[in-house]
């Protein structure tokens, strides 16, 4: 009889860990609702038209809300970060939007950065910066040309 309980206690003890692991793993799973930012953008660099001895770079984007909540005062910068001629030029291309939720509104953007060309060529480094206001806080997504995106609050 001794034996069977103990077999019973480990059995029910076995099946709490597996039924709690699961339910783990679903909270986990579960996405936080909120404001998702998604956005797509295409850097171009080369030689600029008609201007003889200078360099173009362009950069061609769209942000949206893929999230549930709205995003309030939504304001996109573009930062070209050139390393050759030693400066850091900040465009804002979309300022005080709202997003709607569910990818209800995108904003497209275009700008453009105008330099000396370079012997050898160099590469100007662009990174997107998208703030705006989610339950009364500021939050801001970073991202760099070919690098992850990074997401603050402030």
């Amino acid at each position: 009889m001794e034996h069977k309980i103990k077999i019973l206690v480990i059995g029910v003890a076995i099946a709490g860990i597996v039924l709690g692991g699961f339910s783990l793993y679903n909270l986990v799973e579960q996405k936080e609702s909120g404001v998702n930012i998604y956005y797509d953008v295409v850097c171009t660099q080369g030689a600029a038209e008609n201007l003889t001895g200078m360099e173009s770079v362009k950069v061609h984007g769209m942000v949206c809300n893929t999230g549930d909540k709205e995003a309030k005062n939504v304001t996109v910068t573009v930062i070209f970060t050139d390393t050759a001629h030693d400066r850091v030029v900040r465009k804002t291309v979309v300022e005080g939007v709202d997003l709607l939720p569910k990818g209800a509104v995108s904003v497209e953007f275009d700008t453009e950065y105008l330099r000396e060309l370079t012997i050898p060529k160099t590469i100007v480094d662009e990174t997107i910066q998208v703030n705006w206001m989610e339950d009364g806080q500021l939050k801001t997504l970073t991202s760099r040309k070919h690098a992850a995106a990074t997401e603050e609050e402030k």
